[in-house]
């Protein structure tokens, strides 16, 4: 009877232990299926020009299946490696909460809120942004970004840099002035007269809205040696294609 008994219990173990597995396998297929198909939907919502190898997402907490159902899921992440347009690349991070999600996929995911960080290097900062000065470049040091150019005075070369720490303030970027410098040429000379009076003192305001997709605020700027990030945030956004082609507009004024 005891060993009737004991066979019973080891048949009972053995059930519970295979059900478990069965949902535990069941989770994980499911999970990996829809972080590929997240993955896709990112891939397919960059604008034109923009492609991401590499993009990985992960869809946290337990159970999956239980998130699945509710169509929500409470915790994403996004690590993208390589955001590369035909002028260079930089890297992302983002983590997403409450993501509401189409079981069928056929819609785009929203974020319910996410906060991310853009990872730059100082050569892709030369390669994407187009400077009016062919000679010119732009360096990347401890809280400034520094312009350096070579200019023509009295038919003598002159090298100069200026330097600016950035600060976000909603849609603007307030570059604030720290130093100008002669680096060759004239040591003498009034490097201030070749900037057209923008580095008198008062910070310089740029608009970048126009820039980055509606809804999609930068938070703060961190500039280290030959490297910086850009934190942003916001809340509701669609992975919709179309919320890449939406654009805020500057402030009047």
């Amino acid at each position: 009877m005891a060993s009737r008994r004991a066979r019973g219990l080891a048949w009972l173990v053995v059930i519970v232990l295979a059900v478990v597995a069965l949902v535990f396998g069941a989770d994980a297929a499911l999970r990996a299926y829809a972080e590929k198909r997240m993955e896709t939907e990112i891939a397919q919502s960059l604008p034109k020009g923009v492609t991401a190898p590499g993009l990985s997402v992960s869809v946290r907490g337990f159970s999956f299946l239980a998130q699945y159902a509710k169509g929500r899921f409470s915790d994403v992440e996004v690590q993208a490696p390589a955001i590369t347009t035909e002028r260079g690349s930089v890297s992302a991070t983002l983590q997403a909460k409450d993501v509401t999600i189409d079981r069928s996929f056929e819609k785009a995911p929203v974020l319910g809120s996410m906060q991310g960080t853009l990872h730059v290097t100082e050569d892709a900062v030369n390669s994407l942004v187009a400077l009016p000065d062919p000679t010119a470049s732009i360096g990347l040091s401890k809280r400034t970004i520094t312009y350096m150019a070579t200019a023509q005075v009295l038919g003598l070369p002159l090298s100069y840099s200026a330097a600016v720490h950035p600060v976000a303030d909603g849609a603007m970027v307030r570059l604030y002035p720290e130093s100008v410098n002669v680096t060759s040429g004239p040591v003498h000379f009034d490097v201030k007269s070749l900037l057209g009076g923008i580095f008198d003192g008062k910070p310089i305001s740029v608009c970048v809205a126009p820039y980055l997709p509606a809804g999609l605020n930068i938070g703060d700027i961190s500039i280290a040696s030959s490297k910086a990030s850009i934190d942003f945030q916001a809340d509701d956004f669609s992975l919709d294609p179309k919320t890449f082609d939406t654009h805020s507009e500057c402030p009047a004024g």
